[in-house]
Order: structure tokens, then C-alpha cells, then sequence
């Protein structure tokens, strides 16, 4: 069999390789997604449409109404080779011409699409989207991935990191707010729709279904220029799967044409621990994200613990207390959030609580040898801000010239800048310039920048609101330089990767589990089942759901970790689920509490993990739970392989959980060291479940499990919260053993535990010795306290313990 076959009937056209096969209704104009020689899974009879308006009337194009052509080439690009078919519909009534174009790769499972639409009339006509698949009833097509009709689950993904990611199933009505005049346009694309139909979901860019069985990834590959949505029907014989790009009304003059961004769908046979890996990285290989070889270094910020209330000398004061624990916890980073401005959108000039001004600020961190960080929301500004006052024109309206609305900061609704007008890109770019070469700040994080992506009239009605927003992302690259890190808040994902190092991937948390307004407690109960509102529980939410996109589009950001047992309502056990997950995670490590009165013992909880060694996390029962229970990190190392896996328990009470050791990939025919991490106790465990009674509320059991070989070996560790990523080397000869401990940039001071045949003669790190604990049969405990890279010897005899 070729390796990607074309063929032309009288009416139909099939371009396929061995994973999968794309049909064309030449006749019809119909499309079809299946498997070859498999009647399951597939989408049939599914429409390719534009959404125009002319005349003011919204009017339907749906592809194959006029004389179709096909054209097939061979072809070479950054996913390999591969061969494109385009689909021509031309000489068609209403005076357009369409253009459907496919993309199938030797060596990869996914198709791409494209749908692109032609003005060759006399008249104007104003697009609004384009559906590249659309499997709908209403359509005629249908998603049917097996003959069971089994009710569907779908991984809806927001538009940004506020915006609901998570599992929704057919029982399930989509995502709204109870406060939507205030957040609304904060915590939704208010071009998405949202329906009140159980079942029935609009998700942005990319989303997973599912019948447990077999799922469907689906999204756009390419995301620069249009904002892509999908939508899902769960529920059974009602299956909906439709691909849509919005174009916003953008005019296509007569003779203009339109393409929409490059859309992707693959099914994907389950379980696979990583169902859409190849969707974020054809998303990569498509956008050219910055990602960064080395770990994310350690950062501080005030915003948790003393929000607007930061002051000068507040902050100098935990500037003097993170020099102070420097050894304990080697920050990198110490970031100034809001507070400081006398205005949003005025930022060149501060209030009366930093009377010395940034750039005084900003030196007295770097004396201390750490890297100045600055929050900044440069797309909104106050209405009383003299910005706004001189510079109407800069604005987004609404139809009737007034100001649009981007949302409520705070203690004022807030307006827009236009980031098609090109005084407003130059502006945003000599802000940032000014941050980094006048002030000195080496890290910026742009918050709420999403508003620069809502509707409204702009300066140059040519942009899409994505465009629109990827230009004032990359006026602010423009304006940081190359090397300044900066990172992406309430910024929508697809257009700026590429531009930004790293991005916030969920809610605000919060110093407590459940949405809370401390100066409203009355409002509190209103607001519990609200799913973007600050707290902790919202935030781990897509925490544990956008595992897939960390280090491939940009390092992620699981929000700041609170470890403070003052000033909070978390209990240690929510605490030690978010260190253990954001340990897992392997992204950004942010604290943001009072270090004047932080414990050692709590100083220790961010030390854990530090520094950051995970490659990538993933959520185990992703496309089962909407927050997923079982979280694992597989670490491969040239000395030893192992799985770290986070069971957790997000029910309101304690309760017992049963691991399926099977569910990691390991063989359960064979025998595991297990290291459970928070309570330092060991097991040696045969079989496929691992029974973990009594797991208290919203807490975990952080197990590291090794095959046991019979050979000396670690199996577990306290220094890091990957036990074990800490240790360079390890060889063993008989009766020795030889680790190198990394150098990690602060004092090490934990347990390294040991399975040996024997026992214990001695062990010294470096030239000291060092005190052993026999744990239990063969495991041996050994307590390090070294502030440097060191070399650990022991020694052992050949009798076996009792």
C-alpha cells in the first residue's frame, strides 16, 4: 500500500494513508473522516460553510453548489511528507468562489483542513466565520464513534486561563456566570455561544471527545489570525462535532479572498497517556513558541497576601526577608504586581505608596542580586486616566462611537486600547521599553490583555480580533527585547504563542479552597458553584487539565503557591495537593506570601521544589474526571527510571482510593518499590492495586514507584518533590554505592532512602559521616544536610537483613 493514496471515483474522492482516510462528495460537496477498512469511528455527510452577511441579511455558503475541480500535489513543510488536495467550487450563483484544501502526512495519524472563500462579485460582503466541518443535524452530518451510541464526554478548553477548561459530559449544561455584568467579559469570548441544552458545548481553539473508547481531537493548528471554536453534542444519536473560525465581519471586497486557519482532527485510540500530544505539537511546529531548555527559575510576589495594599517599604521588607532565606529558598525572581499606579493605563507615573518610583525600586532588587519583575495590564485603561482623557481616538468603540466596556478591575469598568491603530502599537511599545531599559525590569507580566481582543469598531476594520491582539502582543515583545521573560494573564492562548515565555493556565487562586468575597461574606454561597472566580479549587482545575501544552507552546504558570498557615482558610493538606501538583506540573514555581513570617518548616514546602526538574506532567483520567484524581510524572534519568503518581482525593471528606498501577504504564505482573512521599514510609507492593484508606479531603498520596530489580537501588527521597531528580549520578559495585547530589542552588537537607542487599558498613557524604536509619527490611535511610554538590558513598556487607 502507498504511503498516501488519492483516488477519484464519479463521486467520491478519497485521499488516506494507513491511520486515516479523508472522502470528498463531488456530487454532494460532502465530507467524510474515518478509518480505512473501519466503519467506526467517522464523521459523515459533513458540511463545509461561510457565515456572511450582505445587505445586512445573514446568508449561508455551503461548499459544492457550483463546478468542482481537484488538484492533487506532493509535499514537504515542517510536519513532513505528505500530499495536498485542494477542492475548487467555483461558478457558483451567489459569486463566490470556495476553496477546501486537505493535508495528509506519511507519518502522522491527523489530517489538515482548510476552507477559504473568494469575493468575485461586484459587491462587498462582510464574513462572519467559517465552518471547515460541520457535522450537525441541522447540517445533515453526523460524529458517530462506535454503533453503540454510547453518551459522549468532551475536554472543553477556554479561551484563556480563566475562561472554564474541564470534562463536561451529556448530563452536563455548559459553563455560565451569575455575575456575567461584572466578569463576563472576563471569563467568556462574547462571540462564543453558550447553550442552555444539556450536553451541548462550544469550547475555543481545540477540545477532546469521547466515548472511552476512542477520541476525537479536533481544533486549529495554525492560530495567528482568527479566534476557532468547536462545538460537541454528547448525546446519543444527537453527536455534533463542528470545527468554526470566526472572520468578525471582516469586508472582503470584490476580489479578495479569505483563508481560514489550518484546522486538525485525528482520532486517537484509548487509553493513551497523552491523547493530545500531537495536536499540541503540531500547534508548535505551526507557531514556533518560546520555549525554554533550562527550568523556570523560583519567583516572588506580593498580589496573594497583600494585594492593593502593597506599599514601598512592605516590599523592601520581604526583599530583605527572601535575601535572608536565600540558602532555604533560592528565588530568582522578586515581581511587584498592581498597586503601584496612579492610574490604569497612566503606568509612567506611580501613587503616593512608592514615592522613590520603579526605577528606584527595581535597583534595589537587582542590588540584592535578584531579577526585578513587573505587573502590568497595558490594553485597559481607567476612564479617568489621563491616557483615556487625551486619547480618545486610541479606543475600541461600539457602533455608536462610545468607548466599549472591557470588564470591571477592581473599582472602575474599564476601557480598550485599539491595537490596530498604529500610535497605540507605538505607544505599547515604548511602555515596555521603558520598563525594561529605563526602569530595569527583567520580567513582565501583562495581565488582562484579552481586552484587547474583544469586539468593537477598530482604527483598520481589515483585522480580526485575533490579529488585532497578536499586534499588541508583539508590539510588547517588540518593546521587552528578546531576552526580557514575559509572561502571558488573562491572555488568550492561540495568538500569542510565540510571543510570550510563559502563561497563566487557570483561575486566580486564592488563600482559600471554594470562591470567597471577604468583603461580601453574605455573597458567598452565590458564588461556590462559580468556576472562574478565584480559588484554589478552580485554579487546580485546569492545573490538572492543560498539562499537555506545558513546554511545548510556552512554560505554563499554575498560579502562585501559598504554603502560609495565617491569613488563609486552605488546610496543610490543600496545601500539600498544590505542592505536590505543581511539583508534578513542572512549570513556573511563584510564591506569594509574607516571608517576614513565614516558618522555616513552611519555607521548606517551597524548597521541596526547587529546583524545578519535571519535563511534563500529565492527568492520568483526564477524559474520565473533571478533575482529574490521578496525576503521575515519569522521570528517566541515565541511572534509574521511576513514576512519581499523585493520587488525590477532591471529594469534601476523607475517603479511600485504589490505584490501578496499570493505568501508569507499569507492568503489574512485576514487583514495585513504593515511596509514599508526604508521610516518608515504604512498601514493597506485588499486584495491580495499591490500596491508599483514608486520604483526607482535597489531600493526596505522592507515591514514587521502581521496579524492583533485586539490585541496589533508590527508593524514595525528601530532599525534592521528584525524589530523586536530584541525583546526578548513581553507580553500584558490589558491596558500594556512589551518588552525586546536584548542586540545587540552596541547602539540601532530607532523606535519601535506600533498598540495598545487605547491610550498612558505612556512608559519608563527602568526607562526613552520615547518620543511617534502617527503615525496614533492606531500606536504609540516609540523612543529608550539604550545600553543594556532593558525592554520598556507601558501603554494606553481604548479609542480608533480617
Amino acid at each position: 500500500m502507498a504511503a498516501i493514496s488519492v483516488t477519484e471515483g464519479k463521486e467520491i474522492l478519497y485521499i488516506s494513508n494507513r491511520f486515516i482516510r479523508f472522502g470528498f462528495n463531488l456530487k454532494t460537496g460532502r465530507l467524510s473522516i474515518g478509518r480505512p477498512d473501519l466503519i467506526f469511528p467517522r464523521v459523515r455527510d459533513a458540511a463545509a460553510t461561510a457565515g456572511l452577511r450582505i445587505d445586512h441579511r445573514r446568508v449561508s455558503a455551503t461548499f459544492g453548489t457550483g463546478r468542482v475541480t481537484v488538484s492533487n500535489s506532493a509535499l514537504t513543510d515542517i510536519h513532513g511528507k505528505g500530499r495536498e488536495v485542494r477542492i475548487v467550487d467555483e461558478g457558483r450563483p451567489d459569486h463566490l468562489e470556495m476553496a477546501f484544501t486537505v493535508r495528509l502526512f506519511e507519518h502522522h495519524s491527523f489530517i489538515l483542513m482548510r476552507l477559504g472563500i473568494r469575493n468575485i462579485g461586484g459587491d462587498e460582503c462582510a464574513l462572519e466565520d467559517l465552518f471547515l466541518l460541520d457535522a450537525s443535524r441541522e447540517s445533515g452530518g453526523r460524529l458517530e464513534l462506535s454503533q453503540d451510541y454510547r453518551p459522549l464526554n468532551f475536554l472543553k478548553v477556554g479561551w484563556h486561563d480563566w475562561c472554564y477548561t474541564g470534562l463536561m459530559t451529556a448530563r452536563d449544561r455548559d459553563v455560565s456566570t451569575m455575575i456575567g455584568h461584572w466578569v463576563g467579559k472576563m471569563y467568556f469570548n462574547p462571540t462564543t455561544p453558550i447553550s442552555r441544552k444539556r450536553g451541548d458545548f462550544w469550547g475555543e481553539g481545540w477540545g477532546i471527545v469521547t466515548d472511552q473508547k476512542t477520541a476525537v481531537v479536533a481544533g486549529f493548528a495554525s492560530t495567528a489570525d482568527q479566534f476557532g471554536q468547536i462545538h460537541v453534542n454528547c448525546n446519543p444519536k444527537r453527536e455534533v462535532l463542528s470545527l468554526v473560525a470566526r472572520a468578525d465581519g471582516i469586508v472582503l471586497d470584490s476580489g479578495e479572498e479569505f483563508l481560514s486557519e489550518w484546522g486538525f482532527f485525528q482520532f486517537v485510540d484509548l487509553p493513551n497517556s497523552d491523547p493530545a500530544a500531537d495536536y499540541a505539537d503540531t500547534v508548535a511546529r505551526f507557531m514556533k513558541p518560546r520555549v525554554s531548555l533550562s527550568p523556570p527559575p523560583a519567583k516572588w510576589t506580593h498580589w496573594y497576601h497583600f494585594f492593593h495594599d502593597i506599599t514601598e517599604d512592605l516590599f523592601i521588607h520581604n526583599l530583605d526577608a527572601i535575601d535572608a532565606i536565600r540558602q532555604t529558598v533560592p528565588f530568582h525572581t522578586v515581581q511587584l504586581d498592581d498597586g503601584y499606579q496612579s492610574a490604569w493605563g497612566d503606568w509612567y507615573t506611580q501613587n503616593e505608596k512608592f514615592p522613590n518610583g520603579l526605577k528606584y525600586l527595581a535597583g534595589r532588587v537587582a542590588e540584592k542580586g535578584f531579577v526585578p519583575g513587573l505587573w502590568i495590564a497595558p490594553f485597559v485603561a481607567d476612564p479617568k486616566s489621563e491616557l483615556a482623557q487625551k486619547h480618545p481616538d486610541w479606543l475600541v468603540k461600539d457602533v455608536k462611537g462610545k468607548p466599549i466596556i472591557g470588564g470591571f478591575f477592581w473599582d472602575f469598568f474599564g476601557y480598550v486600547l485599539d491595537l490596530t491603530n498604529p500610535a497605540v502599537l507605538d505607544w505599547v511599545t515604548k511602555l515596555m521599553e521603558t520598563v525594561v531599559k529605563e526602569w530595569g525590569f527583567g520580567f513582565v507580566k501583562t495581565d488582562f490583555v484579552y481586552a484587547g481582543a474583544l469586539p468593537g469598531v477598530r482604527h483598520d476594520p481589515k483585522m480580526t480580533r485575533a490579529q488585532a491582539f497578536r499586534k499588541g502582543m508583539e508590539a510588547i515583545r517588540k518593546g521587552l527585547g528578546q531576552d526580557t521573560y514575559h509572561l502571558g494573564c488573562g491572555c488568550p492562548f492561540g495568538p500569542s504563542i510565540g510571543i510570550v515565555d510563559a502563561m497563566r493556565i487557570g483561575p486566580d487562586t486564592a488563600p482559600n479552597w471554594k470562591p470567597l468575597v471577604q468583603n461580601m461574606r453574605w455573597a458567598t454561597p452565590f458564588i461556590t458553584r462559580e468556576k472562574g472566580i478565584p480559588a484554589l479549587r478552580n485554579n487546580i482545575r485546569h492545573t490538572l487539565n492543560l498539562g499537555t501544552v506545558h513546554n511545548r507552546w510556552w512554560t505554563s504558570d499554575p498560579d502562585c503557591l501559598m504554603v502560609r498557615n495565617y491569613d488563609t482558610t486552605l488546610t496543610d493538606e490543600e496545601i500539600k495537593s498544590n505542592v505536590s501538583l505543581i511539583g508534578l506540573l513542572g512549570g513556573l514555581v511563584i510564591n506569594s506570601d509574607d516571608l517576614t513570617r513565614l516558618s522555616v518548616d513552611r519555607q521548606r514546602l517551597i524548597s521541596l521544589l526547587l529546583p524545578v526538574m519535571s519535563p511534563r506532567g500529565r492527568a492520568v483520567d483526564l477524559l474520565e474526571n473533571e478533575m482529574a484524581e490521578l496525576y503521575a510524572l515519569d522521570m528517566n534519568e541515565p541511572w534509574g527510571n521511576w513514576t512519581m503518581a499523585a493520587q488525590f482525593n477532591w471529594d469534601g471528606r476523607q475517603a479511600g482510593k485504589r490505584l490501578d498501577i496499570g493505568r501508569l504504564s507499569l507492568d503489574p505482573e512485576k514487583e514495585y518499590h513504593v515511596f509514599d512521599f508526604w508521610d516518608s514510609t515504604y512498601r514493597l507492593h506485588a499486584g495491580r492495586y495499591i490500596d491508599l484508606p483514608d486520604i483526607p479531603a482535597h489531600g493526596c498520596r505522592l507515591l514514587r514507584l521502581c521496579e524492583n530489580t533485586g539490585k541496589p537501588t533508590v527508593v524514595g527521597s525528601t530532599i525534592h518533590i521528584t525524589c530523586g531528580g536530584e541525583i546526578q549520578t548513581l553507580k553500584t559495585g558490589k558491596r558500594k554505592a556512589t551518588l552525586v547530589i546536584e548542586d540545587l542552588g540552596r541547602h539540601v537537607q532530607g532523606e535519601l532512602w535506600l533498598w540495598l542487599p545487605g547491610q550498612i558498613t558505612s556512608a559519608k557524604a563527602g568526607k562526613s559521616t552520615v547518620a543511617v536509619r534502617k527503615r525496614t527490611d533492606n531500606v536504609w535511610a540516609l540523612n543529608l544536610s550539604v550545600r553543594e554538590k556532593t558525592t554520598v558513598t556507601v558501603t554494606w556487607n553481604e548479609e542480608l537483613t533480617d
